[in-house]
């Protein structure tokens, strides 16, 4: 009898179909009536059949929503990971950028970072950023409490999020600055300043975004807003010792350059921040559960790419073929070229042709260009180049996005999009007098109290072996006998025997410029050992400085480079 009445109701699918929207409503009273001109009498069964059915639908609905939930926590909390790259790309980064002497303090600098920011997010950050509140300040969840389960993953994602402000300030001051102030300024910015910031220009109710300021992945409210508080720690604490000297007689005024220790440790670090930016913008659309999610991610995801290759390529271009800045092939000036391009291209990454993605590269490589040389003009010493990477190319993407998104103005051409490059004007504007606000008295009373740089001696000797007891590269790790080395040799200035006979290899070391060689490739270099002296590691030398905490020494000699390409 039952199999019988699902067939004829089967015959009859297209009727039930018509009114499937209707079963969630009361049965009204020409239901009946319906049901017995579709089924011929069999009104009773049809009830019992639109009941089931009903039932059927609201346990899809469930579970469709369950799915669409545990589908935004998994893109949250794996893309929050891969996020977390650039913790590590940043450390990398910095370690390489600095001597050998401060390599444990800068990376336990660039840790504390990630730890001091978690912790004061959770307590102060995400409540000021993300709960209940008005346009400027939210007032509810303060160390996650009573924060619906739900909203977890959003907020671990907020959390990594927040790590940058504080670390790209970290290798700005890398080098002088004591320890303590780390903790000091760490939890200010990333408890109180940058969500507060974040939440006028993300949040629903933000008083920025409701006037049509548009930053899809926080070229300015990450990248901008970091840069200027970097830029203005450095000016406070001044540069490291020997940075920028007065010239010698017959010289031009120009900064000597304080090489770091390790170029495959940047290089390394680069790429680790290339793949965390891409989970770091494909996150920025904080949902993969509605319709349109996957392409926007896409988007977001391909054009952090191009973006990079258009920053990479146009820093090594015109630090190569424009004399005045440069004039040699730079691998360091391509990778914080590809950064800049990056943190331009956070701004409109969902949304810009792939076209425009390059050329807002572009404009972020030719941005950290003119940065990096306005900080040698202004004298301030920034050994990562924070604020020509990350304030420099994160203003130029957060300018020119609205001009080449899809709904901008070189496509629109509207009053409308002339509203939305005007927010963002303003909103660099708000941004820069925020950093301010926040940094210039922090370091300032920082410095006045005397607790904001470490002592000139501790700083000529390195901190690793004054402040943390633990060297880095300590000379039991790299004396090797079965190499032939002389053991005397290598305790006072790591250079192979046959240095003292003045080969190439001591000949040809120099004190690295912008605008000079280090080596020159063209010499000969002869050798009794079958390895070429030119080639040999000189990784752990403080090139140029007396360092009285391992003794190294080395006089330097400059050579003309050749140039060819």
């Amino acid at each position: 009898m039952r199999m019988e009445a699902v067939s004829n109701l089967v015959n009859n699918v297209s009727n039930l179909v018509a009114n499937v929207s209707n079963f969630s409503q009361p049965f009204d009273e020409n239901r009946e009536e319906r049901s017995s001109v579709v089924i011929g009498g069999n009104e009773a069964m049809l009830i019992e059949f639109n009941a089931a059915l009903l039932a059927d639908f609201r346990h899809v609905e469930r579970t469709l929503f369950a799915l669409q939930r545990n589908l935004d926590d998994f893109y949250f909390v794996t893309l929050t990971a891969i996020t977390f790259a650039m913790q590590c790309g940043f450390a990398f980064m910095e370690v390489g950028l600095v001597r050998t002497k401060n390599t444990t303090n800068i990376l336990l600098k660039s840790t504390i970072d990630a730890f001091v920011g978690c912790l004061s997010y959770w307590l102060f950050g995400y409540a000021i950023a993300w709960s209940q509140g008005n346009s400027f300040v939210g007032w509810h969840h303060w160390a996650f409490a009573n924060l619906p389960p739900e909203k977890y993953s959003e907020a671990f994602y907020q959390m990594i999020f927040t790590n940058t402000a504080a670390t790209i300030v970290s290798g700005a001051v890398a080098e002088r600055l004591n320890l303590p102030c780390y903790f000091v300024y760490g939890t200010l910015l990333s408890g109180f300043a940058y969500p507060a910031l974040s939440r006028w220009g993300w949040y629903d109710g933000g008083w920025l975004k409701e006037m049509g300021f548009r930053d899809f992945g926080g070229s300015g409210l990450v990248h901008m807003f970091s840069g200027a508080c970097a830029f203005v720690a450095a000016t406070i604490i001044g540069p490291r010792a020997g940075r920028f000297d007065p010239p010698r007689e017959g010289e031009a005024p120009h900064g000597q350059h304080i090489p770091g220790h390790s170029l495959p440790f940047v290089g390394l670090g680069a790429l680790l921040l290339i793949f965390g930016f891409l989970g770091f913008n494909a996150a920025s659309q904080l949902s993969l559960s509605k319709p349109g999610d996957g392409i926007v991610v896409t988007y977001a995801t391909l054009n952090t790419l191009l973006g990079a290759s258009g920053g990479a390529l146009t820093a090594l271009f015109l630090n190569r073929f424009l004399p005045f800045w440069g004039n040699y092939w730079s691998y360091l000036t391509m990778v914080n070229g590809a950064v800049a391009g990056m943190a331009a291209i956070c701004a409109g990454c969902d949304s810009l042709p792939s076209w425009a993605a390059v050329l807002i590269g572009i404009l972020g490589g030719i941005a950290f260009i003119v940065g990096r040389q306005l900080l040698e003009k202004l004298e301030v010493d920034d050994p990562v180049d924070g604020f020509a990477i990350h304030f420099c190319g994160g203003l130029a993407g957060l300018l020119s996005a609205p001009f080449l998104i899809r709904e901008g103005i070189l496509f629109k051409g509207d009053a409308i999009s002339a509203v939305g490059f005007g927010c963002n004007l303003l909103g660099a504007v708000v941004i820069i007098c925020w950093a301010v606000i926040w940094c210039l008295p922090m370091f300032a009373i920082l410095r006045w109290v005397g607790v904001l740089r470490i002592p000139l001696e501790m700083e000529l000797a390195g901190m690793d072996a004054a402040k943390h007891n633990e060297l880095a590269y300590p000379m039991s790790a790299w004396q090797e006998n079965q190499h032939g080395f002389d053991n005397k040799i290598l305790g006072h200035n790591w250079m192979p025997p046959d240095a003292k006979m003045h080969t190439p290899l001591h000949a040809n070391l120099t004190i690295r410029r912008r605008d000079s060689h280090v080596i020159d490739s063209t010499a000969s270099c002869p050798s009794t050992n079958s390895e070429p002296a030119l080639l040999r590691s000189v990784s752990t030398l403080n090139l140029g400085e007396v360092n009285p905490a391992l003794d190294v020494s080395v006089p330097a000699l400059t050579r003309k480079r050749s140039t060819a390409l």
